[in-house]
């Protein structure tokens, strides 16, 4: 409700429609501050205190700074206690790999993103998956179908990680509509010694991804389409604007 009432106000916002701004707005206001009321106890812990709630505050909004960074810190808490296995079902789990970045928590959004035991993305494409299922063990360790419900082999919802990968692993964003203006920040994490990705926009192609070295140096590589240009955000927290074609830059730090 507060997510679908601040999304309303923004693009009244953008029309010019003033009345139905402040409408949506102050439903947005008063659906945050019941949130806080009814489901934030002892400061920062939310009931369930599961990783799904977490997840949704951090990535929709309903947190201030502080509570925001110790719920990050909690949702990492739970996903190690958990042998970082995914713990979220079809509402939490576009977000849960977003709101680990969000609080700085990228290494665990890696680990799991990367775990091959049940339940987790990996455990899929392990047991020879060529689509994503309906549940995260629809095939069984044994080779069997599970005989529970929602046995579905063809499935979209636990593939929304894919977003997280083209956004944060390669980096590749829009700045403006239409690409007409890029964010470009790949995000370098272990287990991975390389990412890359690209994008086919109504303005060309768009690539962005990294090379770890053994010394540790992390290479960015990016393709700007003409007429384009791009704020990239290197992982040494410095950066840089491109212009269109081919780039290569060298970064010291690197996840």
């Amino acid at each position: 409700l507060y997510r679908t009432a601040l999304i309303a106000a923004d693009a009244a916002a953008h029309l010019d429609l003033k009345a139905d701004e402040q409408r949506w707005r102050k439903l947005a206001e008063r659906t945050r501050s019941a949130f806080q009321a009814r489901y934030v106890v002892e400061g920062t812990r939310i009931t369930s205190d599961a990783q799904a709630v977490y997840a949704l505050a951090i990535h929709f909004g309903l947190l201030d700074d502080v509570q925001k960074a110790e719920a990050g810190e909690r949702l990492a808490c739970l996903i190690a206690e958990g042998g970082y296995r995914v713990g979220t079902g079809f509402a939490g789990t576009p977000f849960v790999v977003w709101a680990l970045t969000e609080t700085g928590n990228a290494e665990v959004a890696y680990r799991l993103l990367l775990q091959e035991e049940p339940p987790s993305w990996l455990y899929m494409v392990a047991m020879g998956a060529t689509t994503i299922w309906e549940r995260w063990d629809s095939l069984l360790p044994d080779g069997t179908v599970n005989s529970g419900e929602m046995t579905s082999f063809n499935h979209y919802a636990l593939g929304a990680v894919v977003d997280w990968l083209y956004k944060c692993v390669a980096g590749i964003r829009p700045a403006q509509p239409g690409y007409a203006r890029l964010h470009l920040a790949p995000i370098p994490g272990p287990g991975l010694d390389w990412a890359r990705g690209q994008v086919e926009t109504r303005r060309g192609r768009v690539e962005c991804g990294w090379t770890r070295h053994s010394d540790g140096v992390i290479t960015i590589e990016c393709v700007v389409p003409d007429g384009v240009e791009a704020d990239l955000y290197l992982p040494d927290g410095t950066t840089r604007l491109l212009t269109s074609g081919s780039h290569r830059i060298r970064t010291e730090k690197g996840a």
